[in-house]
């Protein structure tokens, strides 16, 4: 403990001792190593296997003057999923297709596959760890609601033009497909990995069952007319009180 207390007292001198504008650098600078040094051990070695030692000495930084930039292993692994997914997404939004929502939502969901498709020792690391990462200070909630709710958008534009029942929630909805996308990059990233093509049609397929059940289709008293004479036509094969539920 004595130990952190020096290392933090030298660096507050340090940064006494220097312009502003050297400050700042030198911050960038050291946290730039730090998320590089993190990103690749917990790609390499794991979440639980890595310590703080190792990324300090990775980043060629003592291991108090880590504890300035992030107070615990879980710190670093939300600043990397915040920083690297939250840029994809931006970027996904940014240039989302003027297609039907179908297309949409997989150009989303794709563009942070390819991310994880880059490193995927990391990308498990997310996907075991983010989860269950206490987040009252970290805002893993804050930025998956920003995203739910871009997704919740685009389903609202596809509401609106005639792709979906208007009676569809939205918020519901955009839960629905990201989890279905959820457990296909588990299946992918698990210890019995499916192949990246398998992968995407597996998506594809899951996504497109869930909004084709979905789509704005003839009104609720139509289908349930429609349902009725096929039950008829049935004849004697299903009776009365079959079809009212009983036995």
């Amino acid at each position: 403990m004595s130990t952190l207390i020096t290392e933090h007292a030298q660096f507050q001198m340090k940064m006494q001792n220097e312009s502003p504008g050297r400050i700042e650098r030198s911050k960038r600078d050291k946290l730039d190593r730090i998320k590089r040094a993190a990103r690749k051990l917990f790609g390499r070695k794991g979440f639980e296997a890595t310590t703080t030692r190792e990324i300090a000495a990775a980043a060629d930084i003592g291991a108090g003057t880590l504890f300035l930039y992030a107070g615990t292993k879980e710190d670093l692994l939300v600043l990397l999923f915040r920083e690297e997914i939250g840029r994809v997404v931006t970027d996904a939004f940014a240039t989302m297709p003027a297609r039907p929502l179908l297309d949409q939502v997989l150009h989303l969901f794709g563009a942070m596959i390819a991310l994880h498709e880059r490193d995927r020792g990391l990308a498990r690391v997310f996907v075991r760890e983010l989860p269950f990462v206490e987040d009252r200070r970290h805002g893993v909630a804050e930025m998956m609601a920003s995203m739910l709710g871009g997704i919740a958008n685009l389903i609202e534009q596809a509401k609106s033009r005639g792709e979906l029942h208007p009676d569809v929630p939205a918020p519901r909805l955009a839960h629905s497909l990201f989890a279905l996308y959820f457990f296909q990059l588990q299946r992918w990233l698990g210890g019995d990995p499916i192949a990246g093509p398998q992968r995407d049609e597996g998506l594809r397929a899951t996504l497109k069952l869930q909004l084709e059940g979905l789509r704005n289709g003839r009104p609720k008293t139509q289908a349930i007319k429609h349902s009725h004479r096929a039950v008829r036509s049935l004849g004697p094969v299903v009776s009365r009180r079959t079809v009212r539920g009983g036995r």
